[in-house]
Parts: structure tokens; sequence; C-alpha cells
């Protein structure tokens, strides 16, 4: 183990004879220290450093830090725009990352950084990383490697780590939890695996045939006991721990029965490292004790109460959170920010998340205080993903809360959701604040719906149409019945507001006109029906779950506009296009679940190609404005819940992804994919587009989730899965077709 001084930096150097950069071929080693040198010759102290989750990153990361220079972590998966504002905030003007073995540098425009900001401290070398982000923009954080050296101690110490153990990461290595498991691993001289989360397969194999310790997440323990199902321990494992989130009893009761083992505890921060931690068995919710080296101070047994701790170094640290403290260890009640103070007592949300979990029919859940404006008055909301197999009962859940929880943790209000909010670590996140626009914008929507009456009106009554045909205003209130000059003055305020312009002549100009047709049938219908304020009103006030829309007929009008509208001409286009790639390098017959809003477009086109194994596919038709061709020769379920245990090549999930029976079964269907299966998702409701106002039609009868495009394709990589984007279309209804394969 590694000397304990925290002058002498001997002991970093000490790590050079380690496994991790042992595994590194040594060519590649001291090319990697030329290129890294001659950066830090060159005056540079910190780099960006595009880290992904493998052991080559993590020596790299070593070989960073021996050349004196302090990298910023950032995952692989950031946009070029995001490295270009974390190289801004922290005034860093080269970035690094690994091709193919190769080590890359880039150069960034640094920003200048502000005082007080870790980026403009004595340089010391460390590691910066960036937190959560939970309620915003990422802050940065700075850890010199003395901070590391003592976080790794503590799991060294604990633990009693060794050279003969083997270290399994599948949490992210460029998590702060993570990373200091990390530190432990390369103190003590273990060797170390790293997996990514997205290779599930890989680590569950990995975890059962080497690993000693293994690292994990609570949704990734939650993943990799659902695969599992019921197992025996596997010999040599001594250890799986699970940081960044609470572990709850029917987690730990979960991972117990596939892995034969409990899930051990950790706690801490970005800031501080881990500073709690416990080894199963351990009771729900419970973070274990403080770690070795680590002080509570002032602790208030009993009663909950505000944790700071004293780190090796004398430093005191505030955690910021309400801590409670029993003779089985500490648990954490909540962020005193957030943490739900009712009277003199504090309310830990996580305890009413667990209670509400157990209900059989919860899928998930996340519970916020709401701050009251008197102190000590806090309401306690409660967003629930309820069985979509089920009628939802808010009533039911109050009197199972009831049950099982003391009178003052009762949540006040449950509200039932698609789908909880996370962010990449699995975090809920946290209730958002928003200001209005500049003024100017507000005005222009305001008055924007004056504009679209005015053009739908024309439309409606059929005037826009004869307009295109080269027809004088008296021509088209001659063939409409329309009054003409009214109709003059009309056109004359769509002219002034750029929605027609002067013709010279009668020369025709209907084939654009043509092609937006559908779309204008559908929105002049959702004008006068659903999309109406008062709709709008009712849907703000009563939810989405007692909307008009749900409980009356659909209008014939709205079935043939809606049909018109997203199953045209590029709707086709995209399924043939669509499966051109997917169906590359394949053969023979596909079995094909189409999840689908739109008739089934994606089942006839495979039809067409004679690719389609019609016994073993099978088509769920939702949402009811669509009904699926008579002639399909495919069977037909109402519901996900009636499939059979099929496997399938390809599942499509067409204009169905914000249905909550999608959303809630999501992870359950991938594990019908056969090996190499493919995933396709075709979607008009993704809110982060040039066609945002469709959001409208969410709230007042589009669907129940309105899902940005990159959540899905984040979800969908921890889950395994990696996509391309086959097919674009923002000209009328916006429209996205990805291709998702296994990771």
């Amino acid at each position: 183990m590694a000397p304990e001084s925290r002058t002498d930096d001997r002991w970093f150097a000490q790590l050079s004879a380690g496994p991790v950069l042992a595994s590194l071929p040594a060519t590649r080693r001291s090319e990697w220290a030329r290129q890294l040198g001659e950066l830090a010759s060159s005056g540079q102290q910190r780099l960006l450093l595009v880290f992904d989750s493998t052991l080559e990153h993590a020596a790299l990361l070593l070989v960073l830090l021996e050349q004196g220079l302090s990298p910023l972590l950032v995952a692989s998966d950031a946009k070029p725009q995001e490295l270009q504002r974390y190289a801004a905030q922290g005034a860093i003007s080269h970035s690094v990352h690994l091709e193919q073995g190769e080590l890359r540098v880039t150069s960034l425009e640094p920003g200048a950084a502000l005082p007080g900001d870790p980026a403009v401290q004595p340089h010391r070398r460390g590691i910066y990383l960036l937190t959560s982000g939970t309620t915003g923009e990422p802050s940065l954080v700075f850890r010199d490697l003395h901070s590391w050296r003592d976080e790794g101690l503590r799991y060294c110490r604990l633990l009693q780590l060794s050279h003969e153990d083997r270290v399994l990461f599948i949490a992210p290595v460029y998590h702060a939890y993570a990373l200091g498991w990390l530190w432990g691993a390369l103190l003590a001289g273990s060797q170390v695996e790293i997996c990514k989360p997205t290779e599930l397969g890989a680590a569950l194999q990995a975890l059962r045939l080497r690993a000693s310790h293994c690292v994990v997440t609570p949704m990734l323990a939650t993943l990799m006991a659902q695969r599992v199902g019921q197992g025996e321990r596997p010999p040599q494992l001594k250890v799986v721990m699970s940081g960044a989130g609470p572990v709850d009893g029917q987690l730990d009761q979960q991972f117990q029965q596939a892995f034969g083992i409990g899930l051990s505890r950790n706690y801490g921060s970005t800031e501080s490292g881990a500073v709690f931690a416990g080894v199963a068995p351990l009771p729900p919710l419970s973070i274990g004790f403080p770690m070795p080296g680590i002080e509570v101070v002032e602790p208030a047994a009993g009663q909950p109460f505000a944790l700071k701790v004293r780190l090796e170094d004398g430093r005191l640290y505030d955690t910021g959170d309400i801590a409670e403290q029993s003779p089985a260890g500490y648990s954490i009640v909540g962020r005193e920010s957030s943490a739900i103070r009712r009277g003199e007592r504090w309310i830990s949300p996580f305890e009413i998340e667990s209670v509400l979990t157990s209900h059989p029919d919860v899928l998930d859940c996340s519970v916020r205080a709401v701050k009251s404006a008197r102190a000590g008055n806090d309401h306690i909301f409660a967003f629930v993903v309820w069985s979509a197999e089920r009628p939802w009962n808010p009533g039911l859940l109050r009197e199972y809360c009831q049950a099982n929880l003391a009178s003052a943790k009762v949540p006040d209000r449950f509200e039932r959701t698609a789908l909880i909010a996370r962010s990449s670590n699995g975090k809920p996140l946290l209730s958002r604040r928003y200001r209005p626009a500049a003024s100017r914008v507000l005005l222009d929507a305001a008055h924007a719906y004056k504009r679209s009456q005015l053009l739908l009106a024309l439309w409606d009554c059929g005037a826009l149409q004869l307009s295109a045909q080269g027809l004088s205003v008296d021509q088209i209130a001659q063939r409409t019945g329309l009054h003409a000059q009214t109709l003059a003055v009309a056109f004359d305020t769509a002219q002034a507001n750029g929605l027609v312009q002067e013709a010279a002549g009668a020369e025709a100009h209907a084939q654009d006109l043509e092609a937006l047709a559908p779309v204008l049938d559908l929105e002049a219908f959702n004008n006068r029906h659903w999309n109406r304020l008062d709709e709008l009103l009712a849907v703000l006030h009563d939810g989405l779950d007692r909307r008009a829309f749900e409980q009356s007929p659909k209008h014939p009008q709205l079935l043939r506009r809606y049909q018109r509208a997203v199953s045209g001409a590029d709707k086709q286009l995209a399924a043939q296009l669509t499966w051109r790639k997917a169906l590359l390098h394949t053969t023979g017959a596909i079995r094909l679940l189409d999840v689908c809003a739109t008739g089934a477009v994606y089942t006839q086109a495979l039809l067409g190609r004679r690719r389609l194994d019609c016994n073993a596919s099978r088509i769920v038709p939702l949402g009811g404005l669509n009904p699926v061709a008579a002639d399909i020769p495919v069977h037909s379920r109402e519901t996900l819940a009636e499939l059979d245990e099929c496997q399938f090549d390809v599942i499509v999930l067409d204009n169905t992804l914000h249905q909550p029976s999608v959303a809630q079964a999501l992870p359950a269907l991938l594990e019908r994919l056969g090996a190499g299966g493919r995933l396709i998702i075709d979607e008009i409701f993704f809110c982060d587009t040039a066609s945002a106002a469709v959001g409208v039609d969410w709230l007042t009868h589009g669907g129940c989730q309105y899902p940005r495009q990159d959540e899905v394709v984040a979800a969908l990589a921890r889950l395994g899965f990696v996509g391309e984007q086959i097919w674009r279309r923002e000209s009328m209804i916006y429209q996205c077709t990805m291709l998702f394969s296994r990771s």
C-alpha cells in the first residue's frame, strides 16, 4: 500500500508499476508521454479529456497526470458544443481524445475564468469534474491528487483491498463515485477490469467468473438483477457496492436473489469523494458508517441533523444533506435545500419512494418537497409511473401510504406521469424554474393566433386552394358563395401578414399547397376542437388523464385527416429507406413486432419486400386513430400485455414512444430482441426540433409524454443500444426515424 505522507508524491510514482499502466503497450505509453509532455512544456496546465469507461482511458488519465497536467473529464458522448462550453467554463484551450489508440489533440476557444473558480487556483496536479447538473448547468469541481489518494485509502482500509483482488467497474469510471474506487484499486495494486454500462452481458460474465469487488449504481444493479432473475453467489465475489443513489429494501432483495449477495453502500459527493460506506447486509436506505479517516461533526443521535464531516486533512466539509443516525448506521433524509420539513422534523423522500415502489402497480416514482411560504410546512408531491394495464387510482395510493407511513409522511398530492425524467447517473431531475421570454417574443406569439386563424379560415372555406389555381377574389366568391368584399379584405389582410402574395396573372401555384394540404386539414380540425383555448386550460387544471379527447368517441373527420397527415408518401418513403438500411447484410424472413399508431406502415413495407415472417410477427396498434388494414396477414394484439413470449428480429415503435404503455415497457421490449436485433423508432413527438409547437397537441390530445430526441438516445445508450438517424423531415409535420442496434 502507498506511504502515508501527504507531502511526498512518490506514492503516485509507484502507481506506474501497477496493473493499469502495465496493461498499456510500452510504445503507446511512450508516445502518449511525448505528446502530453510537449503540451505541458508549452505552458498548458489544464486539458479537457474526453473520457470513456475503458481500461485504456484509465491508463491515459495516469499518463496525463504523470506529465503534470490536470484534466477536466468529460464523457465521450458529449456533443462538440458541450466540449466548447466546458472548455470556456474552465479556461481550457486544448482537448485530447483517443481514436483507435491514437492520441488526438484539438484546439478550443478558452473562456476567461471568473475569480473564485477552480480554474484560477494555484496550479496543483489533480482532476476537474463536472457536477451532475440536476438543477441546471453543471459546475466545475477541482480535487488534487492528495484528495484522490485520501479517498482511495479509505477503500483500501475499509475493504482490505490487496493485489490479489480484482475490481470490476460497471458504473461509468468518469463519475466521481467510480473514480474514487479506481484510486482505491490503484493504491492497493488490485487488478482492474472495466465494462461499459451498455455492455451488461460482458459485465455479468466478468462478475460471475473473475471479480472480487464490483462497482455499480442503483440503476445498473436493477438492470443486472432483472436480467439474471435467480442465481447463486460467485465463489470469489466479496463485495458489490452501489453508489450515486439510495438502495431500498426491494432493490437489495432483488439483487440478493440474483447474485446471492446484498448490495454494499456508498455515500459522498463530487467535492469530498466517498465519506460513508457499509458492507452488506445493511438496512434499507442505509449508507453505512463513516469511512476510515472521516469524522462526523456534531451528530445528533435519534433525530435528523445537518451532516458535516471532517476530512483527513482537517478540513470541515458541509455535505448539504440531512442525515439520521441509528445503531445500524446512518441514512440520508434529503438535501437541506430539498428535504421535506414538517413541523420540527425532517422527512426523507427516499423512504416515501421506497414505500410507493413496493405497491404492485407502481413502476417508478419520484417524491419532491414543495417549499411553503411558512417554514416547516412543506408540501409533498409524489409523481408516479402507474401500470398502463390498471386504471389510475390516487385514492388507493393514499390509503396504501397511510397504512405504511406516519401521517406526516403521506404525500399531499399524487400525480401520474408516463416517465420519471432522470439525469445521466439515474437521479430524478428536480423541478425546473422558468422565466418569460423577451417581450417582443411574447407579443409575436400572442398575435400569432390571429394569423393562424386567418390562414385556416381561408383554407377551410376553400378560398386559399382556389387562389393557388390562379382565380381572382371575385371568381373565388362566385365558386364558394362567400361574401366577395369581405373576402377581398381577408386576402388583403393575409397579404399584409405574409400569408399570400398578389399574383400578376392567372398562373397556378397549386403544387406546393397540395403537398401541405394534409397538415392544413388536420390543423384546421384541431383548431376548432382539441386545441381551443378552453381545452388547453382544462388540461392544465385537470391533468392529462382527464382530457376530453380520451373520454369521447373519435370524430370521423379527425380519423381521415390524421391518417392523411401522418401516413402519407413521406411515411412510406421513410419506411422504405429504413428497411433498406436495416436489412443490409441480413437474409431470410424477419420476425417483426410493429407497435404502431399509423396503420402498420412498416409491416406493409416489409411485406412488400417479401421479407416478413407473418406467423412469427405481431402488430400492436395504439392510439385508435389509424387502424391496421384488414388484409395484412399478421396477428394483431390490442395491448403489449397480450403479447406472447415470441422473440423478434426487429421492433418498430411507429409514433408510439410517447404512449405510457410503451415508455414503461421499453426495457422489457428490448429483451425480446434476439441476437443482432434492431430497434426502429419513427416519431413526430420530439420537442427539441423546429416543430416544437406539436407539443401543444401532446398537451391536449397527442399522447402522455413529450420526449426529447437526445434524451431518448441517452436512455437507449444506458440500455445498451446505439443509434443512427435514417430520415428527418421538418417541412410539415416533423418526423425523425432512427435505427438502433446493440452496442
